[in-house]
Protein backbone atom coordinates (compact mmCIF):
# COMPACT_ATOMS: atom_id res chain seq x y z
CA UNK A 1 0.00 0.00 0.00
CA UNK A 2 1.73 2.98 -0.98
CA UNK A 3 -1.47 5.57 -0.95
CA UNK A 4 -3.81 6.25 1.54
CA UNK A 5 -6.58 8.90 2.33
CA UNK A 6 -5.96 9.49 6.06
CA UNK A 7 -8.04 7.16 8.55
CA UNK A 8 -10.17 7.17 11.64
CA UNK A 9 -9.31 5.48 14.82
CA UNK A 10 -12.46 2.93 14.49
CA UNK A 11 -10.79 1.75 10.82
CA UNK A 12 -9.54 -1.91 11.15
CA UNK A 13 -5.79 -1.03 9.88
CA UNK A 14 -5.41 1.17 12.65
CA UNK A 15 -6.98 -1.33 15.24
CA UNK A 16 -5.17 -4.47 13.59
CA UNK A 17 -2.04 -1.83 13.99
CA UNK A 18 -2.86 -1.11 17.98
CA UNK A 19 -3.03 -4.74 18.46
CA UNK A 20 0.35 -5.32 17.35
CA UNK A 21 1.60 -2.60 18.97
CA UNK A 22 -0.11 -3.67 22.39
CA UNK A 23 0.68 -7.46 21.37
CA UNK A 24 4.82 -7.09 21.77
CA UNK A 25 4.77 -5.90 25.79
CA UNK A 26 1.50 -6.15 26.27
CA UNK A 27 1.57 -2.57 27.27
CA UNK A 28 -1.62 -0.56 27.17
CA UNK A 29 0.96 2.50 27.33
CA UNK A 30 2.61 1.62 23.97
CA UNK A 31 -1.38 1.16 22.27
CA UNK A 32 -2.39 4.68 23.81
CA UNK A 33 0.83 6.10 22.41
CA UNK A 34 0.45 5.31 18.77
CA UNK A 35 -3.25 6.10 19.18
CA UNK A 36 -3.01 9.47 20.16
CA UNK A 37 -0.11 10.11 17.32
CA UNK A 38 -2.56 8.60 14.87
CA UNK A 39 -5.13 10.69 15.57
CA UNK A 40 -3.00 13.66 16.17
CA UNK A 41 -2.42 13.35 12.63
CA UNK A 42 -5.15 12.73 11.25
CA UNK A 43 -6.14 15.99 13.10
CA UNK A 44 -3.35 17.77 10.95
CA UNK A 45 -5.09 15.99 7.77
CA UNK A 46 -8.11 17.74 8.48
CA UNK A 47 -7.15 21.14 9.32
CA UNK A 48 -4.70 21.44 6.30
CA UNK A 49 -6.98 20.23 4.06
CA UNK A 50 -4.17 16.88 3.10
CA UNK A 51 -6.40 14.91 0.84
CA UNK A 52 -4.04 11.77 0.38
CA UNK A 53 -1.09 10.52 2.20
CA UNK A 54 1.33 8.99 -0.49
CA UNK A 55 4.78 7.68 -0.96
CA UNK A 56 5.69 10.09 -3.38
CA UNK A 57 4.60 13.45 -0.74
CA UNK A 58 5.10 11.55 2.12
CA UNK A 59 8.09 13.68 2.97
CA UNK A 60 7.08 17.02 1.91
CA UNK A 61 3.46 16.42 4.13
CA UNK A 62 5.84 15.49 7.54
CA UNK A 63 7.78 18.58 7.19
CA UNK A 64 4.37 20.20 6.98
CA UNK A 65 3.41 18.28 10.32
CA UNK A 66 6.04 19.04 12.25
CA UNK A 67 5.27 22.97 10.85
CA UNK A 68 1.81 22.88 12.05
CA UNK A 69 3.10 21.33 15.52
CA UNK A 70 5.70 23.95 16.10
CA UNK A 71 3.36 26.64 15.49
CA UNK A 72 0.95 25.16 17.88
CA UNK A 73 3.72 25.85 20.54
CA UNK A 74 4.21 21.88 20.79
CA UNK A 75 7.10 21.02 22.51
CA UNK A 76 10.08 19.73 20.24
CA UNK A 77 10.00 16.21 22.23
CA UNK A 78 6.57 15.78 22.17
CA UNK A 79 6.75 16.59 18.50
CA UNK A 80 9.75 13.64 18.28
CA UNK A 81 7.09 11.56 20.04
CA UNK A 82 4.01 12.35 17.76
CA UNK A 83 6.24 11.85 14.66
CA UNK A 84 8.12 8.30 15.82
CA UNK A 85 4.38 7.16 16.07
CA UNK A 86 2.88 7.91 12.92
CA UNK A 87 6.32 6.85 11.12
CA UNK A 88 5.79 3.14 12.64
CA UNK A 89 2.40 3.18 11.69
CA UNK A 90 3.24 4.69 7.90
CA UNK A 91 5.39 1.10 7.86
CA UNK A 92 3.37 -0.75 8.49
CA UNK A 93 0.94 0.67 5.96
CA UNK A 94 3.31 0.15 3.23
CA UNK A 95 4.75 3.82 2.81
CA UNK A 96 8.30 3.49 3.44
CA UNK A 97 10.29 6.15 4.91
CA UNK A 98 13.86 6.49 4.96
CA UNK A 99 15.89 7.20 7.74
CA UNK A 100 18.19 9.55 5.33
CA UNK A 101 15.95 11.28 3.32
CA UNK A 102 14.05 12.05 6.56
CA UNK A 103 17.02 13.51 8.00
CA UNK A 104 17.52 15.75 4.72
CA UNK A 105 13.91 16.65 4.00
CA UNK A 106 12.53 17.01 7.52
CA UNK A 107 13.71 19.72 9.58
CA UNK A 108 12.80 18.78 13.28
CA UNK A 109 13.20 21.32 16.34
CA UNK A 110 16.48 20.32 18.22
CA UNK A 111 15.25 18.48 21.75
CA UNK A 112 16.90 20.71 24.68
CA UNK A 113 17.70 18.15 27.37
CA UNK A 114 15.59 19.57 30.37
CA UNK A 115 18.10 19.75 34.25
CA UNK A 116 16.15 18.44 36.52
CA UNK A 117 16.09 19.91 40.25
CA UNK A 118 17.98 17.30 42.51
CA UNK A 119 15.64 15.95 45.13
CA UNK A 120 16.77 15.99 48.99
CA UNK A 121 15.94 13.99 51.71
CA UNK A 122 14.66 17.69 53.51
CA UNK A 123 12.50 18.10 50.31
CA UNK A 124 11.21 14.62 50.76
CA UNK A 125 10.69 15.18 54.58
CA UNK A 126 8.39 18.13 53.71
CA UNK A 127 6.56 16.44 51.10
CA UNK A 128 5.61 13.81 53.64
CA UNK A 129 4.99 16.41 56.31
CA UNK A 130 3.71 19.57 55.09
CA UNK A 131 1.93 17.91 51.92
CA UNK A 132 -0.44 16.19 54.14
CA UNK A 133 -0.34 12.90 51.80
CA UNK A 134 -2.93 10.10 52.55
CA UNK A 135 -1.61 6.94 54.45
CA UNK A 136 -1.69 5.34 50.74
CA UNK A 137 0.16 8.19 48.72
CA UNK A 138 2.53 8.33 51.65
CA UNK A 139 3.28 4.41 50.98
CA UNK A 140 3.91 5.07 47.49
CA UNK A 141 6.30 8.10 47.96
CA UNK A 142 8.35 6.07 50.49
CA UNK A 143 8.41 2.79 48.24
CA UNK A 144 9.79 4.82 44.97
CA UNK A 145 12.55 6.27 47.11
CA UNK A 146 13.86 3.48 48.92
CA UNK A 147 13.47 0.95 46.04
CA UNK A 148 14.06 2.43 42.71
CA UNK A 149 11.26 1.08 41.28
CA UNK A 150 9.33 2.76 38.03
CA UNK A 151 5.82 4.66 38.92
CA UNK A 152 4.27 1.92 36.34
CA UNK A 153 6.00 -1.10 38.56
CA UNK A 154 4.95 0.42 42.03
CA UNK A 155 1.28 0.59 40.90
CA UNK A 156 1.36 -2.95 39.41
CA UNK A 157 2.44 -4.84 42.41
CA UNK A 158 0.11 -7.12 44.34
CA UNK A 159 0.07 -7.80 47.69
CA UNK A 160 1.29 -11.35 47.32
CA UNK A 161 4.37 -9.38 45.63
CA UNK A 162 5.40 -7.78 48.90
CA UNK A 163 7.32 -9.76 51.71
CA UNK A 164 7.30 -7.40 54.76
CA UNK A 165 9.05 -10.07 57.08
CA UNK A 166 12.46 -10.08 54.92
CA UNK A 167 15.20 -8.24 56.39
CA UNK A 168 15.03 -6.12 54.24
CA UNK A 169 11.46 -6.33 53.05
CA UNK A 170 11.25 -7.04 49.24
CA UNK A 171 8.89 -6.55 46.42
CA UNK A 172 8.96 -9.34 43.63
CA UNK A 173 8.69 -7.62 40.46
CA UNK A 174 6.99 -9.64 37.81
CA UNK A 175 8.74 -9.30 34.04
CA UNK A 176 4.94 -8.02 32.97
CA UNK A 177 5.62 -5.53 35.51
CA UNK A 178 8.93 -4.18 33.88
CA UNK A 179 9.57 -1.75 31.20
CA UNK A 180 12.24 -4.08 29.87
CA UNK A 181 10.11 -6.97 30.78
CA UNK A 182 12.92 -8.76 33.06
CA UNK A 183 11.25 -9.79 36.84
CA UNK A 184 13.78 -9.00 39.59
CA UNK A 185 13.81 -8.44 43.28
CA UNK A 186 13.78 -4.73 44.90
CA UNK A 187 13.89 -3.77 48.12
CA UNK A 188 12.24 -1.21 50.52
CA UNK A 189 13.18 0.59 53.52
CA UNK A 190 12.10 -0.25 57.40
CA UNK A 191 9.48 3.00 56.89
CA UNK A 192 8.10 1.93 53.50
CA UNK A 193 7.68 -1.21 54.69
CA UNK A 194 5.55 -0.51 57.83
CA UNK A 195 3.17 2.49 55.97
CA UNK A 196 2.69 -0.55 53.20
CA UNK A 197 1.38 -2.86 56.02
CA UNK A 198 -0.88 -0.62 57.04
CA UNK A 199 -2.67 0.30 53.88
CA UNK A 200 -2.99 -3.76 52.99
CA UNK A 201 -3.89 -4.51 56.40
CA UNK A 202 -6.87 -7.46 55.78
CA UNK A 203 -6.46 -6.70 52.17
CA UNK A 204 -6.91 -10.02 49.76
CA UNK A 205 -3.43 -11.46 48.42
CA UNK A 206 -4.60 -10.32 44.53
CA UNK A 207 -5.09 -7.40 45.67
CA UNK A 208 -3.29 -3.79 44.31
CA UNK A 209 -1.10 -3.07 47.13
CA UNK A 210 -1.63 0.72 45.95
CA UNK A 211 -5.49 -0.13 44.89
CA UNK A 212 -6.04 3.01 42.26
CA UNK A 213 -8.98 2.24 40.38
CA UNK A 214 -8.96 1.45 36.15
CA UNK A 215 -6.28 0.01 34.14
CA UNK A 216 -2.25 1.26 34.60
CA UNK A 217 -2.31 3.91 32.22
CA UNK A 218 -5.44 5.29 34.28
CA UNK A 219 -3.79 4.67 37.85
CA UNK A 220 -1.07 6.83 36.94
CA UNK A 221 -2.82 9.68 35.98
CA UNK A 222 -4.58 9.45 39.35
CA UNK A 223 -1.59 8.83 41.37
CA UNK A 224 0.36 11.55 39.26
CA UNK A 225 -2.67 14.11 39.99
CA UNK A 226 -3.04 13.16 43.64
CA UNK A 227 0.81 13.50 43.75
CA UNK A 228 0.47 17.04 42.30
CA UNK A 229 -2.19 18.05 45.08
CA UNK A 230 0.77 17.35 47.77
CA UNK A 231 3.46 18.76 46.35
CA UNK A 232 1.36 21.90 45.89
CA UNK A 233 0.07 21.94 49.93
CA UNK A 234 4.16 21.81 50.97
CA UNK A 235 4.32 24.72 48.66
CA UNK A 236 6.72 22.83 46.38
CA UNK A 237 4.21 23.08 42.88
CA UNK A 238 7.04 25.10 40.89
CA UNK A 239 7.69 24.35 37.35
CA UNK A 240 10.88 24.27 35.89
CA UNK A 241 11.14 27.75 33.85
CA UNK A 242 9.93 28.46 30.39
CA UNK A 243 8.42 24.59 30.95
CA UNK A 244 4.96 22.54 31.40
CA UNK A 245 7.48 19.94 33.76
CA UNK A 246 7.23 20.40 37.12
CA UNK A 247 10.25 20.50 39.38
CA UNK A 248 9.32 18.10 41.28
CA UNK A 249 7.74 14.46 39.84
CA UNK A 250 7.67 11.09 40.72
CA UNK A 251 11.09 10.33 38.59
CA UNK A 252 12.84 12.74 41.26
CA UNK A 253 12.81 9.52 43.53
CA UNK A 254 14.38 7.07 41.29
CA UNK A 255 17.11 9.22 40.34
CA UNK A 256 17.26 9.99 43.81
CA UNK A 257 17.44 5.98 44.39
CA UNK A 258 19.78 5.89 41.77
CA UNK A 259 22.49 8.86 42.54
CA UNK A 260 22.65 7.80 46.44
CA UNK A 261 23.08 3.54 45.33
CA UNK A 262 25.87 4.53 42.79
CA UNK A 263 27.79 6.94 45.86
CA UNK A 264 27.44 3.88 48.17
CA UNK A 265 27.17 0.06 46.97
CA UNK A 266 28.50 1.22 43.09
CA UNK A 267 26.83 2.22 39.74
CA UNK A 268 26.64 -1.42 38.71
CA UNK A 269 24.53 -2.90 41.85
CA UNK A 270 22.47 0.54 41.86
CA UNK A 271 21.51 0.48 38.37
CA UNK A 272 20.82 -3.78 38.40
CA UNK A 273 18.59 -2.48 41.51
CA UNK A 274 16.83 -0.07 39.22
CA UNK A 275 16.04 -2.48 36.88
CA UNK A 276 18.37 -1.39 33.84
CA UNK A 277 18.99 -4.87 32.23
CA UNK A 278 22.39 -4.70 31.34
CA UNK A 279 23.69 -4.70 34.92
CA UNK A 280 21.39 -6.96 36.06
CA UNK A 281 23.01 -9.89 33.82
CA UNK A 282 25.64 -9.69 36.19
CA UNK A 283 24.50 -8.26 39.17
CA UNK A 284 21.83 -11.05 39.89
CA UNK A 285 24.29 -14.10 39.56
CA UNK A 286 25.25 -12.68 43.41
CA UNK A 287 23.33 -14.52 45.81
CA UNK A 288 20.46 -13.08 47.49
CA UNK A 289 22.28 -12.82 50.75
CA UNK A 290 24.90 -10.44 49.03
CA UNK A 291 22.10 -8.34 47.18
CA UNK A 292 20.03 -8.32 50.78
CA UNK A 293 23.44 -7.01 52.29
CA UNK A 294 24.24 -4.06 49.98
CA UNK A 295 20.90 -3.00 50.35
CA UNK A 296 21.12 -2.70 54.15
CA UNK A 297 24.19 -0.84 53.51
CA UNK A 298 22.14 1.63 51.45
CA UNK A 299 18.78 2.46 53.50
CA UNK A 300 20.32 4.51 56.18
CA UNK A 301 20.44 7.05 53.28
CA UNK A 302 16.89 6.28 51.70
CA UNK A 303 15.70 6.91 55.10
CA UNK A 304 13.08 9.65 55.81
CA UNK A 305 12.30 9.87 59.42
CA UNK A 306 13.51 7.27 61.61
CA UNK A 307 17.02 8.02 63.66
CA UNK A 308 19.43 6.18 60.85
CA UNK A 309 18.46 9.32 58.58
CA UNK A 310 17.64 12.27 60.67
CA UNK A 311 19.48 13.15 63.79
CA UNK A 312 16.97 13.88 66.88
CA UNK A 313 18.12 17.24 66.75
CA UNK A 314 16.69 17.49 63.19
CA UNK A 315 13.54 15.89 63.96
CA UNK A 316 13.04 18.49 66.72
CA UNK A 317 13.32 21.40 63.84
CA UNK A 318 11.01 19.48 61.85
CA UNK A 319 8.59 18.99 64.47
CA UNK A 320 8.38 22.94 65.29
CA UNK A 321 8.19 24.02 61.74
CA UNK A 322 5.21 22.07 60.95
CA UNK A 323 3.63 23.80 64.45
CA UNK A 324 4.01 26.82 63.08
CA UNK A 325 3.05 25.95 59.43
CA UNK A 326 -0.21 24.65 61.33
CA UNK A 327 -0.78 27.97 62.70
CA UNK A 328 -0.78 29.50 59.50
CA UNK A 329 2.74 30.52 59.25
CA UNK A 330 4.04 31.18 56.00
CA UNK A 331 7.15 29.30 54.56
CA UNK A 332 8.70 32.97 54.27
CA UNK A 333 8.03 33.90 57.89
CA UNK A 334 9.00 30.33 59.19
CA UNK A 335 12.54 30.51 57.03
CA UNK A 336 12.92 34.20 58.48
CA UNK A 337 12.28 32.92 62.01
CA UNK A 338 15.29 30.55 62.13
CA UNK A 339 13.78 27.79 63.76
CA UNK A 340 16.94 25.94 64.96
CA UNK A 341 17.75 28.28 67.41
CA UNK A 342 14.54 28.51 69.06
CA UNK A 343 13.52 26.48 72.10
CA UNK A 344 10.43 24.47 72.29
CA UNK A 345 8.24 26.96 74.48
CA UNK A 346 9.67 29.97 72.12
CA UNK A 347 7.72 27.84 69.12
CA UNK A 348 4.72 27.07 71.75
CA UNK A 349 4.29 30.95 72.54
CA UNK A 350 4.79 31.97 68.68
CA UNK A 351 1.62 29.40 67.67
CA UNK A 352 -0.73 30.48 70.50
CA UNK A 353 0.00 34.28 69.31
CA UNK A 354 -0.45 33.17 65.67
CA UNK A 355 -3.68 31.34 66.66
CA UNK A 356 -5.00 33.88 68.91
CA UNK A 357 -4.72 36.40 66.35
CA UNK A 358 -7.14 34.17 64.13
CA UNK A 359 -10.05 33.54 66.56
CA UNK A 360 -10.15 37.29 67.25
CA UNK A 361 -10.21 37.88 63.93
CA UNK A 362 -13.04 35.37 63.71
CA UNK A 363 -15.99 37.72 65.01
CA UNK A 364 -18.89 35.65 62.73
CA UNK A 365 -19.04 33.13 65.10
CA UNK A 366 -22.58 33.55 67.87
CA UNK A 367 -21.77 32.48 71.26
CA UNK A 368 -23.78 29.80 71.27
CA UNK A 369 -21.91 28.18 68.55
CA UNK A 370 -19.03 28.71 70.32
CA UNK A 371 -20.73 26.97 73.61
CA UNK A 372 -21.71 23.93 71.24
CA UNK A 373 -18.13 23.51 69.79
CA UNK A 374 -17.23 23.80 73.25
CA UNK A 375 -19.16 20.99 74.01
CA UNK A 376 -18.52 19.03 71.03
CA UNK A 377 -14.77 19.24 71.37
CA UNK A 378 -15.26 18.39 75.25
CA UNK A 379 -17.08 15.07 74.61
CA UNK A 380 -14.30 14.37 72.07
CA UNK A 381 -11.55 14.45 74.38
CA UNK A 382 -13.36 12.34 76.76
CA UNK A 383 -13.00 9.79 74.31
CA UNK A 384 -9.41 10.34 73.65
CA UNK A 385 -6.29 9.17 75.65
CA UNK A 386 -4.72 12.06 78.13
CA UNK A 387 -1.97 11.81 75.81
CA UNK A 388 -0.02 10.08 72.77
CA UNK A 389 3.40 8.60 71.78
CA UNK A 390 3.21 9.77 67.44
CA UNK A 391 5.78 9.02 64.63
CA UNK A 392 6.78 12.64 63.33
CA UNK A 393 4.95 11.59 60.10
CA UNK A 394 2.30 11.40 62.09
CA UNK A 395 2.35 14.73 64.29
CA UNK A 396 0.72 17.10 61.28
CA UNK A 397 -2.65 15.32 61.49
CA UNK A 398 -2.41 15.22 65.42
CA UNK A 399 -1.70 19.07 65.33
CA UNK A 400 -4.81 20.12 62.77
CA UNK A 401 -6.90 17.70 65.13
CA UNK A 402 -5.86 20.21 67.97
CA UNK A 403 -3.31 18.23 69.67
CA UNK A 404 -0.13 19.92 70.72
CA UNK A 405 3.17 18.40 71.22
CA UNK A 406 4.66 18.08 74.44
CA UNK A 407 8.05 16.07 73.83
CA UNK A 408 10.59 14.76 71.56
CA UNK A 409 11.67 11.41 72.70
CA UNK A 410 14.57 11.50 70.16
CA UNK A 411 13.81 7.99 68.69
CA UNK A 412 10.95 9.02 65.88
CA UNK A 413 8.11 9.73 67.98
CA UNK A 414 6.79 12.46 69.64
CA UNK A 415 4.48 13.04 72.80
CA UNK A 416 1.21 14.81 71.64
CA UNK A 417 -1.53 16.06 74.79
CA UNK A 418 -5.14 16.41 73.34
CA UNK A 419 -7.33 19.40 73.07
CA UNK A 420 -7.48 21.31 76.31
CA UNK A 421 -4.58 20.15 77.96
CA UNK A 422 -2.29 23.15 76.85
CA UNK A 423 -0.41 25.05 79.50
Amino acid sequence: MTESSYWKPEDSVVQDFLAKMFRRAHSEHSRRYYRFGINNFVSFCNETKVRSVSQKRIYEILDSYVSWLDKKGTKPKTIADYMSAIRKFLGYIGIEIEVGKFKNKVTMPRVIKIQDEPLTIEVARKILSSGRPNPRMSGLILLLLSSGLRLGEALSIKVNDIDLKGSPASVKVKAEYTKTRQARVAYMSDEARDAISKIIERASKERLVFDYSGDLWVREKVANRTFRDVVKRAGLGEKIEDHRIHKIHFHNFRKFFLTKGSDIIGEHAAHALCGHGFYMDTYYKKSEKERQDDYLKLMPYLTVWKDRGISAAEQKVELNKHILRVAKYSEQEIDALNVAKLTDEEVGELARQRLSKQIEATTATTTAELDETSKNKSSLNENRPKEEAVRIADVDRYLADGYHASMNLGDGRVIMQPPGTWR
